[in-house]
């Protein structure tokens, strides 16, 4: 009997360090949405830390989202804001296809507004409009308007 002529190849495992990986998933989810990128978190280490990508589309110029965080155990949406702001009969809207999903108000200050929602989906884009809202030296009451989307990180 002959022996057979085959090479046995060894594979070899590619070994890199882990922030380069976590580096590189970053840049794909960037280049993926090129729009504001916030990672939010509860502050523990639950299920519940989302990325949220988010975009303020209208609204007073002087009023700016700085971040927006979705909680999906105590399900919240808290919006915050880069400057001061004040209310006058707020409502929160959030929408997708036609549905809202907000509950109602649940807290706000001059900095952040919580919003209580329904369970919303893994992936998918929502529609936000906030109405009586106005910067703290504003002189009219205005409507925010934007979407988000909520993504595990």
């Amino acid at each position: 009997m002959r022996k057979s002529r085959e090479r046995k190849y060894r594979s070899r495992r590619l070994r890199l360090p882990a922030a380069l990986i976590l580096s590189l998933m970053l840049v794909m989810a960037f280049s993926i949405a090129p729009v504001s990128a916030v990672t939010a978190s509860n502050g523990s280490n639950s299920s519940s830390n989302v990325v949220i990508v988010f975009t303020q589309t209208s609204g007073a110029d002087d009023i700016v989202i700085k971040d927006i965080d979705y909680d999906r155990t105590d399900r919240e949406v808290e919006f915050e804001f880069k400057t001061s702001v004040k209310y006058k009969n707020p409502k929160v809207k959030i929408t997708r296809n036609g549905k809202n999903y907000a509950k109602g108000i649940k807290d706000k200050d001059s900095h952040e507004l919580e919003a209580k929602v329904k369970k919303l989906t893994y992936g998918k884009t929502y529609h936000y409009k906030i109405t009586g809202i106005k910067s703290k030296n504003g002189k009219k009451y205005r409507t925010l308007k934007g979407t988000f989307r909520a993504v595990d990180d």
